[in-house]
């Protein structure tokens, strides 16, 4: 379900916070010592003390092989990624290295630095001066390290998809938020990854507009009931003529994930909406297995019971 990274500042919850959802998601959490002891074979204390000295040393040869510790840390950690179903990711660039990786969650950690000046003080035991030194120089090795390694800038926004401030936060609470965007990022790529395999269109949009106060009002009494739902996530194509040029198509307007079910809804009379009933059939017929359901206006109020009475029960499907 979820692929996260985590960039931390020192003190601002970062490493307790990738423990955490670690321990949540029952997954492995990768950080720079599990890399160390893990990636590159047998290593000498010598190379271990190096590579924790400078990060230049991370663009050299693993000794004994024509690969640098950059390139064996970036092919280790994305087929960690390619066969793990959750996995966290704790600095190591992770951001950089799974970039552009479809399934992927990239969080950036931060506070004030009074706060995180405190948080160090007290971890350490140290003056509040002393832990203000440790912070910047922990700090900067952070930013070093992935300019070095990757040519990137740790502290950019566009490396991230959230960006979490810690000061008001509990680890627990700062938890739940990443692992609800790590799962509803999650949905979306498997509804993308269901198109292609399908043939279908991905038509998920950022933004929701509803084409009727019909829609809305149901999309409401889903929220009521606490059932998820996506709007018009799918394209379904029916027609095509000689070319091979799409001339009809069903979009329904919910996928409701837990029940695996795709609802078109129509406050139009049943006479008239044989043309409807043919795309939906249709449907059925080019894609087996797809769950559709055409929802008339006079089935309107039954479905809403039926939500209501199964909306915390039953499986959750894959598309």
């Amino acid at each position: 379900m979820a692929i996260i990274t985590i960039s931390r500042r020192s003190g601002s919850l970062g490493d307790e916070l990738a423990a955490y959802i670690s321990s949540k998601l029952g997954c492995e959490l990768i950080t720079r010592q599990y890399a160390l002891d893990n990636f590159f074979g047998e290593l000498s204390e010598g190379t271990v003390a190096r590579l924790n000295e400078s990060a230049k040393f991370f663009v050299g040869n693993i000794p004994g092989k024509e690969m640098t510790f950059r390139d064996k840390l970036v092919n280790e950690i994305r087929m960690k990624a390619a066969s793990s179903e959750n996995l966290v990711v704790l600095g190591l660039g992770g951001c950089v290295i799974l970039k552009g990786y479809p399934k992927a969650v990239h969080v950036r950690v931060t506070a004030d630095e009074r706060t995180r000046v405190a948080a160090v003080a007290a971890a350490y035991g140290i003056s509040n001066d002393d832990a203000r030194e440790v912070v910047a120089i922990s700090d900067r090795k952070h930013k070093k390290f992935v300019n070095t390694v990757f040519g990137e800038d740790l502290v950019s926004a566009e490396l991230y998809d959230l960006v979490i401030n810690t000061d008001r936060m509990s680890v627990e609470e700062a938890g739940a938020c990443i692992v609800e965007l790590a799962r509803k990022h999650d949905l979306r790529s498997r509804m993308t990854e269901s198109t292609v395999r399908s043939r279908t269109s991905d038509h998920q949009r950022r933004t929701i507009v509803f084409k009727n106060p019909t829609e809305e009002e149901f999309a409401r009494i889903l929220d009521m009931y606490n059932i998820e739902w996506m709007y018009e996530p799918k394209t379904f194509p029916v027609e095509w003529d000689a070319e091979g040029n799409v001339t009809s198509a069903l979009s329904p307007d919910f996928f409701l994930p837990k029940f695996n079910l795709y609802l078109e809804l129509t406050t139009m009379e049943q006479k008239y909406v044989t043309r409807k009933n043919r795309k939906v059939r249709l449907v059925r017929e080019l894609y087996p297995g797809t769950n559709l359901q055409i929802v008339y206006k006079k089935d309107f109020a039954d479905l809403v019971d039926r939500l209501r009475q199964f909306g915390n029960t039953g499986d959750e499907h894959d598309d």
